[in-house]
């Protein structure tokens, strides 16, 4: 009875372990109206406020920490090239999301990709 109440216990660990440890879908569809808010504001600090791209997470987190709350378990990347910001939101050196500040839709997801954490969009624009 021992044994096969501590194999239960393991399997039930290692479930949770598994499960605690992957991305939550339903934290993924909130961050999507939070990323849009993210790339406009930080596309807002670097044309409008001339902040350098390297300052501009730490401008954000001072300027908006409500917003930057949501994005506190998330790696965050930005570039600014071609008169357009990119924000990248990885997790554990995986690629999740990229954005460019042309519009509301989120541009590029990795989800159901194993990209590492890296910008994929080269040379972006934004087509009038």
């Amino acid at each position: 009875m021992k044994k096969i109440l501590l194999k239960s216990l393991l399997i039930v660990l290692v479930s949770n372990l598994i499960i605690g440890c992957s991305l939550k879908s339903d934290d993924l569809i909130e961050l999507k109206p939070n990323l849009n808010n993210l790339t406009k504001r930080a596309d807002s600090a670097i044309e409008r406020r001339g902040i350098d791209v390297a300052n501009v997470k730490e401008f954000l987190i001072k300027q908006n920490p409500i917003l930057m709350e949501n994005f506190e378990d998330y790696d965050l990347k930005i570039k600014y090239e071609n008169n357009v910001t990119v924000v990248l939101v990885c997790k554990d050196n995986k690629a999740i999301y990229e954005d460019l500040s042309c519009d509301l839709k989120i541009d590029k997801s990795f989800i159901d990709e194993d990209k590492e954490c890296d910008f994929y969009i080269q040379n972006p624009t934004c087509s009038n």
